[in-house]
């Protein structure tokens, strides 16, 4: 399976389908279909190689800065949240690889949290707007660590610490 952590950038194979000067939750939207096929496919290839897999599907993403939380913030359906819970719950999450492109001003995340012990990834895929995130992206890169919260609507979380912002973040102007 080679290196299971990752902490230079690589990008989700994404085509251009929505030309620049569309509104953003368009552009979103196309970006966010090639985000989830390139989660199943990646999905496809751990369970191939017998690992067990969690695909994600969050409702909403957005970064964010607040006296509660500072991170990536995604809201899961309840029963994929119940799924990543248990899963958190038998399994450590010690590596990650995030898979990152940009398009239009959005940022796309896909975070695979690896357990390579007992061979289980979980998939969490995100995107966010940086022009509107640039205060809460310098919060980040100043904390040195990324967090990344999936929850559900009752605010229970799981969260995810990585000690790299980077692979998560767009480069610096």
């Amino acid at each position: 399976m080679g290196t299971f952590f990752r902490d230079e950038t690589t990008s989700v194979g994404m085509s251009d389908r929505s030309p620049s000067g569309t509104p953003t939750n368009v552009q979103a939207q196309a970006g966010w279909t090639d985000v989830i096929d390139d989660m199943e496919s990646t999905a496809a290839s751990y369970r191939d190689s017998g690992w067990e897999t969690l695909e994600l599907h969050p409702g909403d993403s957005v970064l964010v800065d607040s006296d509660r939380r500072t991170g990536l913030d995604v809201l899961l359906p309840g029963p994929e949240f119940e799924a990543l819970e248990a899963l958190a719950d038998d399994s450590p999450f010690e590596s990650v690889e995030v898979f990152r492109a940009e398009r239009g001003g959005i940022v796309y995340v896909l975070v695979a949290e690896l357990d390579p012990e007992t061979e289980t990834v979980a998939f969490v895929p995100a995107y966010y707007d940086r022009a509107s995130s640039n205060e809460t992206i310098e919060a980040i890169r100043d904390a040195g660590e990324i967090r990344l919260f999936c929850r559900r609507l009752d605010d229970d979380a799981v969260a995810f610490v990585h000690d790299d912002p980077e692979p998560f973040l767009p480069e610096p102007p």
